[in-house]
């Protein structure tokens, strides 16, 4: 049985925990590692079975902590290609971390697929992402919405599940 929880969310921190048979995953970091840890472990999960974390943006509320958690468990981190630009050039990886481009193609984490699409917001390079599990079943997790453009409708339609953030308006 998969699940969606969020662990954050609002402008002190964001992120939240996909467990499915085969593939748990966070989406973003953005509370420090020890408070990940925590709320993982309220929620029922183990930060030892997180096969990934898919960063959203890089505003500080939803990467605050993820250096430490990489460094920690050595996961890799799916994002948008200008998202891990700026992650690097920013230092906000730590060496050797595992990167992977998540535009235009599906990354396969452990039983799940992990799709980023595009979304309105002031950071380059922002998104959410489907989670389709491997019977099928799809969920969405998009956050920071003030718009929501046909971009982001086409990708949520047809989902089973959709988690929407909409605190960001211009």
């Amino acid at each position: 049985m998969a699940k969606l929880c969020t662990l954050a969310s609002g402008s002190s921190g964001n992120s939240t925990y996909i467990s499915a048979p085969g593939g748990d995953i966070l989406i973003d970091a953005g509370i420090p590692y020890k408070n990940i840890v925590a709320a993982l472990e309220t929620a029922g999960g183990d930060i030892s079975k997180i096969k990934a974390v898919a960063v959203t943006h890089t505003h500080t509320d939803h990467i605050k902590g993820l250096k430490t958690l990489l460094k920690n468990t050595n996961i890799p981190v799916i994002a948008s290609t200008e998202t891990l630009e700026t992650l690097a050039a920013n230092n906000l990886l730590p060496e050797g971390a595992e990167t992977i481009s998540a535009e235009n193609k599906s990354t396969s984490v452990g039983d799940v697929s992990v799709t980023y699409f595009h979304t309105s917001h002031d950071a380059k390079g922002s998104g959410g992402y489907i989670i389709t599990l491997s019977d099928g079943r799809r969920a969405a997790v998009c956050t920071d919405l003030g718009v929501v453009d046909n971009d982001v409708k086409n990708s949520l339609l047809g989902c089973d599940t959709v988690l929407i953030e909409s605190n960001h308006d211009i």
